[in-house]
């Protein structure tokens, strides 16, 4: 795997794991490592991904080919790699993993069944468009206010800062968010696609007749998951030319139609169970962990593939 990348993005990988593993040990130094981001899991779901039955044949392409339903698994997370406050703006993290998929993979999943992965936050961009960048970002999230100053002092890096922050929000409901894929995908052999995950039902707000604690954000989900059933839509936008979609540059948000291809449904579910929430711990997700038909593209999710391995089997070693 190693000739798959070059021998600057090679040395920036290897710092870039360093500085994250330095971090866990430090953060975690009972041996029970949670994920270097995503760490404060609010519930790890069940749901069903219908594919629709009026996709254009041309979009018929890996999991989209026929019209079926999949079992999934569904992970809701905050994205700062401290557990903290859900009360601060912030990211938030949808991770889909597909259950028992066909086709051709890229990876297989620790979990023994082939699934397609699909990882998604609330920003429609990763602020850090190259490996480069990526690992001086990465290092001043993790190592506190001296590394962010001496990140925030370069002016090649003011526009990263400058939509970090933009797209960070305070959100009063996980069940009412847009979530996006930032990086985009190969849709057959010929199309590339950018997902996003809308919801049927946006204007879910805070409903529980208390004071806002710090973990809110779960138990709106888990009072929400036990009335009703609730839904997203699953979409594409399409990569028509390399000015407005760019597949490499992270950092531009693609004006693109949505198209809809399948619906992703939350059944009425009670999921706060010790033995839920600890599946949820160790279950893996990557970009990388599906169909060839739909493999990440671009410099960031080449970096994405090493890192997220790596530390999934350093936090479970």
């Amino acid at each position: 795997m190693s000739d798959f990348y070059t021998p600057a993005e090679e040395k920036d990988i290897q710092d870039l794991l360093g500085d994250m593993k330095d971090f866990l040990n430090k953060e975690y130094p009972d041996g029970n490592i949670l994920r270097n981001f995503h760490p404060k899991m609010h519930g790890l779901l069940k749901g069903t991904l219908t594919i629709k039955p009026d996709i254009p044949e041309a979009l018929r392409q890996g999991l989209f080919k026929a019209t079926k339903s999949y079992e999934t698994w569904i992970r809701l997370s905050n994205a700062p790699p401290k557990v903290q406050s859900d009360k601060p703006a912030s990211g938030r993290g949808l991770a889909i993993k597909v259950l028992d998929v066909e086709g051709e993979m890229l990876e297989d999943d620790p979990i023994g069944v082939p699934t397609q992965n699909f990882l998604l936050t609330t920003s429609p961009i990763l602020s850090a468009w190259n490996i480069r960048l990526y690992r001086k970002a990465i290092r001043a999230v993790l190592f506190g206010f001296w590394e962010q100053l001496r990140f925030a002092i370069h002016p090649k890096h003011w526009r990263s800062i400058y939509l970090t922050l933009k797209y960070s929000a305070k959100h009063e409901n996980l069940l009412s968010q847009t979530y996006f894929s930032g990086g985009a995908f190969r849709f057959g052999p010929d199309l590339f696609v950018k997902f996003v995950l809308s919801p049927h039902d946006p204007s879910l707000g805070y409903t529980l007749d208390k004071e806002k604690s710090d973990s809110f954000l779960k138990e709106q989900l888990v009072e929400d998951c036990k009335k009703r059933i609730h839904a997203f839509t699953l979409s594409i936008q399409l990569h028509e030319n390399e000015d407005r979609h760019p597949l490499g540059n992270t950092s531009k948000a693609w004006k693109a139609d949505l198209i809809p291809l399948a619906t992703l449904t939350l059944p009425i579910q009670e999921f706060d169970t010790p033995e839920r929430n600890a599946l949820g711990e160790k279950m893996e997700f990557s970009p990388w962990i599906g169909l060839a038909d739909h493999a990440p593209v671009g410099g960031i999710n080449r970096a994405r593939r090493r890192v997220y391995k790596e530390l999934a089997a350093f936090r479970n070693r």
